[in-house]
């Protein structure tokens, strides 16, 4: 998780969640605000982003972790971390 922080210029998050299966924590960057949730497993990962799917975004996605921002401040991310980027538009009901 530091390492992803000090990617994004923000060494500081603010955690929001702190629970066995995910953790969250937000922060303002030069390039807007970004939310980091590392995960402990691929399972917990993956569920996530299967539920994110109903309210749209656009992520980061890397190796049991997820950063959730405006597009250009995940593709400079990504450059220095790789991963994959994931859009997704918000399911009406």
């Amino acid at each position: 998780m530091d390492q992803i922080a000090a990617a994004l210029g923000c060494p500081r998050l603010a955690v929001q969640v702190d629970a066995a299966e995910l953790r969250q924590a937000a922060g303002d960057t030069a390039g807007g605000r970004a939310t980091l949730l590392p995960f402990a497993t691929e399972e917990g990962e993956r569920a996530w982003l299967d539920e994110a799917q109903t309210y749209g975004g656009t992520s980061l996605v890397g190796d049991r972790w997820v950063v959730v921002s405006a597009g250009t401040l995940l593709e400079s991310l990504q450059r220095r971390l790789g991963g994959r980027i994931e859009r997704s538009q918000p399911h009406s009901h």
